[in-house]
């Protein structure tokens, strides 16, 4: 390990990561790219009709997703990247190495659309008439840009997943390329203007005074939401066909269903979405709110459920098949095994461990190699150590841990030697001691009782 470990404590690593990416990817995919698409498709039926409403609405809806994308969309984006940098920093340096100018162009790209975003609210007034074309094509240009930041993105987490042929060759272009890069692009485009419909359809009642316009409204609306479901449906097949194989039989594990129940409710969360679109290409001014509720809240789940899915199916890697989830490289497995874990850990305090030092150099092992899923006690009972391990011996824990990774697929396998396998197992027990009401000392008597030989 290259960095310091930090602790979030009761409420994990692992889980901070996880809300501040599933919060960043509902505004960035709601607002920034479906929010983008309808309202610019809005102007375009405004201009076209020459319909001063349409365009107030257009416009009302600009500056909403102005101030959410450059506050909370800004903000989510940056806690991103703290958080994965502090928790992760090994795999987020792997990563900046391999896509550094993937990242570069990215940032590039999100500038522009800032600049776009910008010049697109604040030109409302400056062309007229048959100049309105002219802030139209800013419009058009703006959801490119911003689509195409999903579409960068996206090429640098799918290899996270499956690189392709990059552990070989170190190609940037077999590891962006990769298997699942486009199956994922189409699935989250759609399913972010899917979301968007969802989000803006409820504010049509209050937004859009007139029946004659909501109807309209709900046809563009419809129109993309028809387009979207089959899209959705098709490119998430196409990407569970993409993974690897092993991933794939984690699918059942990540989403906690079998795989037929998962898919089957998949595709009728996307049929009632459906019913929803051939409803709004109906025009009726009075429209299924529960449907629309349903709509919104499913298109949500839809993209946490992805986003869990995802994370979990690639572990145990961070990086598959060449950086653990815990950030130590698959190739250096048999040096930690043969020379030490804590020897090559450069903020590691203890360097070898004593009997003396055990239980320090216990919990220093854990936190470099358990803590970014992991932790001692916290929100989520099943990665909470005290409640995983609650009623395990020591002596359990050192026959288990060596072979965890084959027990269970998505752990990472210990790396070290058996002095260290034996501090990691004395310190977790004696975590579990002490929350179970044995102070340390007592458990150390314990602990130095059952080591000593018994007399036949």
């Amino acid at each position: 390990m290259n960095f310091p470990t930090i602790d979030f404590g009761w409420l994990g690593n692992g889980n901070l990561i996880g809300m501040m990416a599933v919060l960043h990817v509902m505004i960035n995919h709601a607002v920034a790219i479906g929010g983008c698409v309808l309202m610019v498709s809005i102007e375009y039926r405004a201009h076209k009709d020459n319909n001063p409403a349409l365009e107030r609405y257009a416009r009302t809806l600009s500056k909403w997703i102005m101030i959410i994308t450059t506050t909370a969309g800004a903000m989510t984006g940056v806690g991103i990247w703290f958080t994965t940098t502090v928790i992760l920093p090994d795999a987020i340096g792997s990563l900046l190495r391999i896509f550094h100018w993937a990242w570069f162009t990215e940032w590039l790209v999100f500038v522009s659309e800032v600049v776009l975003l910008l010049t697109y609210f604040y030109t409302w007034d400056r062309w007229k008439g048959a100049d309105r074309t002219k802030h139209l094509r800013i419009g058009i240009a703006l959801c490119v840009m911003s689509w195409l930041t999903l579409v960068i993105i996206t090429g640098i987490l799918a290899a996270q997943i499956n690189p392709g042929n990059w552990v070989e060759t170190l190609s940037f272009w077999d590891a962006f390329f990769n298997p699942t890069w486009v199956p994922s692009t189409i699935f989250r485009t759609f399913a972010a203007i899917a979301l968007g419909v969802a989000v803006l359809h409820v504010l049509n009642r209050w937004l859009v005074k007139s029946t004659r316009d909501r109807a309209i409204v709900q046809r563009i609306f419809g129109k993309w939401l028809a387009v979207s479901v089959p899209a959705m449906l098709l490119s998430g097949f196409w990407y569970l066909r993409s993974l690897p194989d092993k991933a794939q039989t984690l699918v059942k594990w990540a989403s906690g269903m079998s795989e037929s129940a998962f898919i089957w409710l998949n595709i009728g969360g996307l049929l009632l979405i459906f019913v929803l679109a051939v409803t709004l290409l109906d025009g009726k001014p009075k429209f299924p709110i529960a449907l629309t509720l349903f709509t919104g809240v499913f298109s949500l789940l839809l993209i946490t459920e992805f986003e869990i899915v995802r994370e979990n199916i690639r572990k145990p890697y961070v990086i598959y098949n060449y950086m653990y989830a815990n950030g130590l490289l698959k190739a250096d497995m048999e040096k930690y095994a043969k020379d030490g874990f804590l020897k090559h850990a450069k903020f590691a305090k203890i360097k070898e461990v004593t009997e003396e030092n055990k239980m320090e150099a216990g919990e220093e092992i854990f936190a470099m190699q358990c803590l970014a899923c992991h932790s001692i006690d916290g929100v989520r009972r099943s990665r909470a150590m005290t409640e995983r391990i609650d009623g395990w011996s020591e002596e359990a824990l050192i026959g288990f841990i060596p072979s965890m990774h084959l027990v269970r697929e998505v752990m990472p396998p210990f790396a070290g030697t058996k002095e260290e396998l034996e501090a990691v197992a004395a310190y977790l027990a004696d975590v579990v001691a002490r929350k179970n009401g044995d102070s340390q000392a007592d458990h150390q008597i314990k602990r130095q009782s059952s080591d000593m030989p018994q007399k036949n």
